[in-house]
This record gives structure tokens, C-alpha cells and sequence, in this order.
């Protein structure tokens, strides 16, 4: 061997170990894990961490939302109807009892209709309620594992998936659904939430078989078709260092017998105008303590 090849098998060996240590620094910017260590239990401290700011921001807000609804042709797979509307929401509570959102229906002027209180009855968490997943109120119910690193739009992303433990009921409840969550890999800000419910690719094709067993009367099935849902979220307000809800897209579908998704409902919900309550500034915020929680509800 020369001495220039020497040098430069010894220039490749450096150049290869600098690239790895990048890397390695890239993925874990304090330093590697050490050897056995969980990957995700970082991860989830840094979204713990996040999460104590997103519960502060809970404790109420208000913001304009616009609902709208439109149903598809089962024939024609044409949206036939659309219905649009327009509240003044209200989110507002504490980790102790809990939260709640309100509606107030605004009419085309933005003038309230006799300031009625509406219930869209969306089959759906309420939208904020994704931004506490990684509270301790909400992360015993959850299984979380680690789904790679992705670019979305100018983000890049940590995905952690999560499989909730609750059965479906009404779909109200964010441990109704599974599906993955990215959140900013500098911050930990949510970016993105794509759910489903609990084991619905799984079960949904069973139910469709049953279905079609099912007793008919005159040609008609005697039960509605079984619906799925599928669940996309993007946070695309940014307020005081977080990311907030700003559109929210489900939906409702039935299965052909190819097993293809045919869409009967899609339900847009978009968030805008947010007003904090009591809180004016990013440096207020992050300076302000939590109200102490309640006694939680029996």
C-alpha cells in the first residue's frame, strides 16, 4: 500500500465517523442514548414538558370556528348537500374537573342568533383536547411508540404513534382512537394528528360481512351500514411559542365489497381568532402558573 492510499483509507475511516456522529447528534441532540435504553422515553419527557404549556393555554380560550357538513351520494359519490356554520366557541376548565367547550351560534353578519348555545353532535373529540394527549390525565390510557422522523411542510418531526384503551363510544373521547401524532422536533409543538378509531381496520370488514348477512325486509337492510372514521387535525395557529388547532378534516365512510372506502360525510372544522383569557403576551404566558386542579369529579 502507498502512502497516499494509506492516507486515504485513513481520510475515509475519519470522514465516515463524522458523518455517524452528526447523524447520531441529529437524532439525539444531547448525546446518544445509552446502549438498551429506551429511544421513546426522551421523546415523551420533552412532550410531557410540552404539555404542562398546552394545560396552561386549557384553561380558557375563545376563538371563531367554522362547521361545515357535507353528504355524499351513495350512488353517485356527488356531495348533494352542504351545510355551513359559523359559531363563537368557547373553551374553558381546569385538569381537575375537567374541560368543556361552548358554541354560540353566529349568523352571516357575525351577530349572534339570541346567543344560543349549540351541540353540533360531531362524532369526534373536541379539537383542543388532542393538545393535552401527553398529560398525565391522558397518557395512562394510551400505549406510544416511536414512528420514525418525517418533513411536514417546514417541520421537521418526530412521530410517535399511539393506540388508545377505551372502547368506541360516540367517539367523543380522544382514547377512543389511535393513529400517529407529529410534533416539532425542535420544540415539541404539535403539527399534525391522523386517528381512527380503536382497532377499526380491523373489526370494520367484520361488521361489513355481517351487514350483509343481515336480515332484510323488502330488499332493505333492517340496520344502518357500518361507518368508519378517519381523522386528520393540523395545528397552524401559533400563539405564545405553542401551535394551536386550525383545521380539522373527519371523514365518515362505508365499505364497498372490494373493500374500498366510499365517503358518505365529510365534516371541515376550521379555528381562527384566538383570545387567551387574562393573557396578553408569550412572555406573560410562560411566566404565568396554573390555577391548582380541582378535586377530579367522581
Amino acid at each position: 500500500m502507498t502512502r497516499w492510499e494509506g492516507w486515504a483509507r485513513a481520510a475515509g475511516k475519519s470522514l465516515a465517523a463524522l458523518v455517524l456522529v452528526c447523524a447520531e447528534s441529529a437524532l439525539f441532540p444531547l448525546g446518544a442514548p445509552p446502549e438498551g435504553a429506551d429511544p421513546l422515553a426522551p421523546l415523551l419527557e420533552q412532550l410531557s414538558r410540552r404539555a404542562v404549556l398546552y394545560e396552561k393555554a386549557a384553561v380558557g380560550f375563545s376563538c371563531d370556528e367554522t362547521v361545515l357538513v357535507g353528504k355524499f351520494s351513495s350512488r353517485t359519490g356527488e356531495n348533494r348537500k352542504e351545510e355551513k356554520t359559523r359559531y363563537n366557541y368557547l373553551y374553558e376548565g381546569n385538569p381537575g374537573t375537567g374541560y368543556e367547550e361552548i358554541r354560540i351560534l353566529q349568523d352571516r353578519n357575525d351577530l349572534p342568533r339570541d346567543a344560543r348555545i349549540a351541540d353540533p353532535g360531531l362524532p369526534v373529540p373536541r379539537a383542543y383536547e388532542w393538545a393535552l394527549l401527553f398529560t398525565e390525565h391522558h397518557r395512562p390510557y394510551f400505549r406510544f411508540e416511536s414512528a420514525g422522523e418525517e418533513w411536514v411542510g417546514f417541520h421537521a418531526t418526530r412521530v410517535v404513534a399511539f393506540q388508545g384503551a377505551a372502547t368506541w363510544n360516540r367517539g367523543r373521547r380522544i382514547e377512543e382512537w389511535s393513529g400517529k401524532v407529529w410534533v416539532d422536533r425542535e420544540t415539541g409543538n404539535f403539527v399534525k394528528i391522523l386517528a381512527a378509531p380503536n382497532r377499526q381496520d380491523e373489526l370494520l370488514p367484520l361488521r361489513m360481512t355481517k351487514w350483509l348477512k343481515g336480515i332484510r325486509l323488502g330488499g332493505l337492510p333492517l340496520k344502518k351500514q357500518p361507518r368508519g372514521y378517519r381523522y386528520e387535525l393540523l395545528f397552524t395557529v401559533q400563539k405564545f411559542g405553542l401551535d394551536f388547532p386550525g383545521e380539522a378534516v373527519t371523514r365518515l365512510f362505508v365499505l364497498t365489497p372490494q373493500g374500498e372506502e366510499d365517503i358518505r360525510q365529510r365534516i371541515s372544522q376550521s379555528f381562527d381568532n384566538y383570545v387567551f383569557f387574562n393573557v396578553h403576551s408569550e412572555e406573560e404566558f410562560l411566566g404565568s402558573t396554573p390555577a391548582p386542579p380541582s378535586p377530579r369529579k367522581p
